[in-house]
């Protein structure tokens, strides 16, 4: 009924301690004794080292038995105590055998629940030790309402990217090895549910850190980043060395380390600004690629008005708005973006 190397193997690879693994055979043998014998006076002793599992009953010494389930007399009690004494216990050996084959299915059910359930409080320690952390996983399945079922390497349990988690038409498809971000870890009735984001400004940075080892480093410091994931997204850098340029850093020689990024996020447009500590000159680069003539922050401190000429108000405004949301949100200004001559007055306002 109870294989040691079972027991050991479960002990060394799902790390589950050899403490709670003697409770848990001790639980499933005491149930089974139970439902053989109808009794609560089972002893059970485990040594994983020897390899041995012993079952017991425990009964007590009497002049008249009553209950021979519960109770032995002196004399028969000299079987297994030389010195009985009326009023002590003696255990007495039930070879295992000896219980029902209902009562052994019942236990492994015990015994695999028990293991199960130390399983699940097992990750859901470890994963959410993890959050905030980027994780390896295969794609397995996608899953109702169109959750993307992730195998977890090396744990090899399952994470879930939500919807609202996904990189719009990002081609999704079985055994497809992708990262994703650890966004929070919920223990559910069927178990922990490790929840994964790869449309996060966090998944982002995570990756930048991966792929730029002065922001690793923390040389280059993040100061923000904005997201419209799949199409573009704007991450604000500074140096703490002047020596070194951040935006040079993050794109790399010929945009190779920017280009990498990129690449894992399904060639989402990045554009590295320039943070600043003038809210003037910070504004103007968060427009990048447009070319800002003009940059006038309005009275009440929350919008501004930004001048672009006639040709580059395309540029300025991106696809569908984008380069104006991504800029507006970057620099928390609400960006009003307008049209201006040469000398960078107002000649309309951008529709």
């Amino acid at each position: 009924m109870i294989d040691i190397e079972v027991l050991r193997n479960i002990e060394k690879e799902e790390g589950i301690s050899k403490e709670y693994l003697i409770e848990a055979v001790t639980a499933t043998l005491k149930a089974a004794y139970e439902k053989t014998f109808g009794e609560l006076n089972a002893v059970v002793k485990v040594n994983l080292a020897k390899g041995e599992v012993k079952l017991y009953s425990e009964k007590q010494i009497v002049e008249k038995v009553n209950n021979s389930n519960l109770e032995i007399s002196e004399k028969e009690a000299l079987k297994f105590n030389e010195t009985p004494n009326s009023g002590g216990t003696v255990l007495i050996e039930v070879p295992l055998k000896l219980l029902s084959s209902a009562a052994v299915m019942s236990a492994k059910q015990v015994f695999q629940q028990k293991i199960l359930d130390k399983k699940r409080e097992i990750t859901f320690k470890v994963f959410t030790g993890k959050v905030g952390e980027i994780i390896n996983g295969r794609i397995t399945r996608i899953r109702g309402r169109g959750n993307i079922g992730i195998n977890i390497e090396p744990y090899n349990i399952e994470g879930i990217i939500p919807p609202e988690e996904q990189i719009p038409n990002e081609r999704i498809f079985r055994e497809k090895l992708i990262k994703a971000f650890v966004k929070e870890t919920k223990m559910t009735d069927g178990g922990p549910v490790v929840v994964l984001s790869r449309a996060c400004p966090e998944f982002l940075g995570k990756l930048l850190e991966l792929e730029i080892p002065e922001v690793a480093q923390k040389i280059v410091e993040v100061k923000a980043i904005v997201r419209e994931p799949g199409v573009r997204a704007k991450i604000a850098v500074i140096a703490k060395d002047i020596h070194i340029d951040p935006v040079g850093a993050c794109i790399g020689q010929k945009g190779v380390r920017i280009n990498s990024v990129s690449r894992e996020i399904n060639y989402e447009r990045i554009d590295v600004i320039r943070w600043s500590s003038t809210p003037e000159t910070f504004i103007e680069n968060a427009m990048s690629p447009g070319k800002v003539k003009r940059v006038d922050i309005l009275p009440d401190g929350k919008g501004v008005d930004i001048y672009v000429s006639k040709e580059d108000y395309g540029v300025a405004l991106g696809s569908e708005g984008v380069n104006v949301s991504l800029a507006s949100k970057l620099t928390n200004y609400f960006i009003h973006l307008l049209e201006a001559n040469e000398e960078g007055e107002r000649i309309e306002e951008g529709k």
